[in-house]
């Protein structure tokens, strides 16, 4: 069984010793991982790190949990990364502990709240999508412009003279594209023709 520590600095807490000072109320860790800018690129690399080497019986330390997740939904995933591994986790400032009762019903509220604002947030964008649409505006990408002479092309695969694939390379577009363009317009594709058995 491995003890492990987190600690996040960022630009605005750049202090180690608040968090050090709770982590040594526990001692004795294995390793602490220690994720210094948010900003960087690579995020919370060190967190990265230390889930994926969790295995069974180990237990996870940090401070709190903003120091250890960026929003209820992080949170959640990464307990989840945990409980896979069959490890623990602890945070010290909220008095959080997996191992517990206490603990693992404080989970099943934060999951129950997550769920509510996911529900919540989810209603709130299809009445705005609702809302901007039927005051006449667009949702989603800009419809692609018809590239020139692209009935012509559409008459010509719709004759059979080219394939899907060739009308597709004439026209610049995907295949896909070419073909929801080409029905828009209401050209059908070219009736295969029969083999003749022998």
């Amino acid at each position: 069984m491995a003890r492990y520590g987190y600690i996040l600095l960022d630009g605005y807490d750049g202090d180690i010793s608040r968090q050090a000072m709770q982590l040594d109320t526990i001692g004795e860790f294995t390793r602490i991982f220690i994720d210094r800018n948010l900003k960087a690129s690579s995020g919370r690399e060190q967190r990265r790190r230390l889930l994926a080497l969790l295995q069974s019986g180990d237990v996870v330390y940090t401070a709190s949990i903003d120091r250890f997740c960026s929003h209820l939904r992080d949170f959640l995933a990464c307990v989840r990364r945990i409980e896979q591994a069959g490890a623990e986790l602890v945070v010290l400032g909220e008095g959080l502990d997996t191992r517990s009762p206490s603990g693992k019903q404080a989970l099943k509220t934060l999951a129950a709240f997550e769920k509510l604002d996911f529900t919540y947030q989810s209603e709130r964008k299809k009445a705005g999508i609702c809302k901007a649409r039927a005051s006449g505006r667009r949702i989603g990408r800009p419809p692609m412009p018809i590239p020139p002479g692209f009935r012509e092309i559409c008459r010509a695969w719709a004759e059979g003279r080219i394939s899907g694939r060739e009308a597709a390379g004439q026209s610049g577009l995907k295949s896909t594209s070419f073909y929801k363009k080409a029905a828009e317009l209401g050209f059908k594709a070219p009736a295969r023709k029969k083999t003749e058995s022998p």
